[in-house]
């Protein structure tokens, strides 16, 4: 799993090979992080994102993710 730090979200990637074709899936969670008292709460829970894509690679599939999160990051910014 690759956790980045983005303000007050912190970002869980990270990547499934698949058994049926050797692709990689993308997977995320985006936490809020509290930082006074070290709490961490769900804005989504670990799931499996951008689907139906079946990227060639480990680190393009966390790559994918990390798109994924940004344009649910600039949805919510912009509401």
């Amino acid at each position: 799993m690759h956790v980045e730090v983005l303000g007050q979200y912190r970002l869980e990637l990270s990547a499934m090979q698949l058994i049926h074709n050797g692709g990689w899936a993308a997977y995320l969670a985006i936490r809020t992080v509290d930082e006074n008292q070290q709490s961490q709460s769900g804005l989504l829970p670990y799931q499996h994102v951008v689907d139906e894509a079946v990227f060639e690679s480990e680190a393009a599939a966390i790559a994918g993710a990390r798109r994924a999160a940004m344009a649910m990051l600039s949805s919510t910014a912009s509401r």
